[in-house]
């Protein structure tokens, strides 16, 4: 044999190992979990990389992972839900539904990170472009409808079926992305830099407004994190990436803007929103507040315009906030632990509503509605604790560290994320539960291999 074909055999027997297969199955995972109509396939990723990763750990026994209170508690209480809840075989059908995959995710999120969290700082940037997969896809859909029109087609949304996915994933990527840039491998921060930019464009070509806005605050979140606890010369270079993220963001929401009218008319939606009982207005429709905006805008199309957003529009979603928060100040304990409880509960005040609105569109809310108020307090607890371990390590250590970042931005995001849609369930849990472990394990395991050199 010679020796090329000898080397080939040795890098053909590297592609094969398990720890190859658990990150590619990882990378997969990551693709696919923002992706519309792939529940199965990402299940099914889900259940293979949790056998690899048992397999591997029988073999290998990886460093121990200690876990800590805020997320033992979290856990415990969505195991212990169904016994105190309304509907007990619902909340167990929930529990394994979207609760235990998303546990389930933050178990695997852990143990993939007990395997790569030693290599290079390249780690970051490639679970980034693995977020940012499904954007790729947008795009590449998006120029290949614009080529066949001859006409750029605002608002589309490529295989996805509703743009929040779109933002959901570009959020998360950008994080990662200008993690990458900020403190990951020096050659791969260019494709980082290029790959938040296509996040952002993404976005504002499928109209989706939070998804834009979202992203933007996600990488300023971890530049100015950065920039913020960064003591030396480098500051400079972190205050020029968060500037220029900045603009450019500004210059592709000032398009956005004049492309889509929603932001245009948005702040007049919103004030409407605010105006009568919300719960009446869910059950009854419009007709208690329409005199009182056609008096104060007048009989136009403007009124009606506003009246309709009251229907189904920015105006509607203020009011299903307000509607969900007088649920869940009216049932602390939350209900059935589904994702329909809102619904549920309101149709307990109307049995037919007139406005149908599937969620409140605050994650918070949402989750008090099905899992009561500790439920809610316990996860905002879990999402704290990553975000103090990150901010922790920056403060002591004064250098920067990819983890740290992500775990400071990314809880954050969540947490700011949760305020205006809602994201506590489904597969965004399982998006954020295997990135935070993953970046809390893996921080937690660098911290202590240093800690371990530096001993005398």
């Amino acid at each position: 044999m010679t020796r090329l074909a000898t080397l080939r055999l040795l890098r053909l027997k590297e592609v094969s190992t398990p720890t190859f297969l658990i990150g590619l199955l990882a990378a997969c995972y990551i693709a696919v979990l923002p992706m519309s109509n792939t529940i199965a396939l990402r299940n099914v990723v889900l259940l293979a990389l949790s056998m690899c990763l048992a397999w591997q750990f029988l073999k290998a026994r990886p460093p121990a992972v200690k876990w800590v209170l805020p997320v033992v508690l979290w856990v415990s209480y969505i195991l212990f839900f169904p016994f105190i809840a309304v509907s007990p075989a619902i909340a167990l059908e929930n529990l394994l539904g979207q609760w235990g995959r998303g546990v389930l995710a933050m178990l695997v999120g852990a143990g993939v990170a007990t395997i790569f969290y030693s290599k290079d700082k390249g780690a970051v940037f490639y679970l980034g472009l693995a977020s940012a997969f499904s954007i790729l896809v947008h795009l590449c859909l998006f120029g290949l409808k614009a080529w066949t029109t001859s006409s750029i087609p605002w608002g589309y949304w490529g295989r996805e079926t509703h743009h929040a996915d779109l933002g959901y994933a570009a959020g998360q990527a950008i994080v990662l992305l200008a993690a990458a840039t900020i403190a990951g491998h020096r050659p791969l921060r260019p494709l980082a830099v290029a790959l938040m930019f296509a996040c952002l464009l993404s976005t504002a070509l499928a109209h989706s407004r939070a998804g834009l806005a979202f992203g933007l605050i996600g990488g300023v979140l971890a530049f100015g994190c950065a920039y913020l606890v960064r003591a030396d010369s480098r500051r400079i270079n972190l205050l020029a990436g968060l500037l220029g993220l900045t603009l450019v963001g500004l210059a592709v929401l000032a398009v956005a803007v004049k492309e889509d009218a929603r932001w245009q008319n948005m702040a007049s939606q919103l004030v409407a929103g605010f105006q009568g009982d919300a719960i009446q207005i869910q059950c009854e429709g419009t007709s208690s507040i329409e005199s009182k905006i056609i008096s104060q805008y007048g009989s136009g199309e403007q009124a009606q315009q506003i009246i309709s957003s009251v229907r189904d529009g920015d105006g509607a979603r203020m009011v299903v906030l307000r509607a969900g928060l007088a649920l869940a100040l009216k049932h602390p304990w939350g209900s059935d632990g589904s994702r329909h409880s809102f619904q549920k509960l309101l149709m307990e005040e109307c049995a037919t509503p007139a406005i149908q609105m599937a969620h409140t569109h605050n994650g918070w809310l949402d989750t008090v509605l099905a899992l009561g108020w500790i439920g809610a307090a316990l996860y905002m607890w879990a999402l704290l604790f990553f975000l103090k371990q990150g901010l922790t390590y920056l403060r002591r250590e004064r250098q920067l560290n990819e983890w740290a970042i992500v775990l400071v931005a990314l809880s954050t995001f969540w947490i700011l994320r949760g305020f205006t849609d809602s994201i506590f369930r489904d597969h965004m849990m399982e998006m954020q539960g295997f990135l935070l472990a993953y970046a809390s394990v893996a921080l937690n395991l660098q911290t202590r291999v240093t800690f371990q050199q530096c001993k005398p």
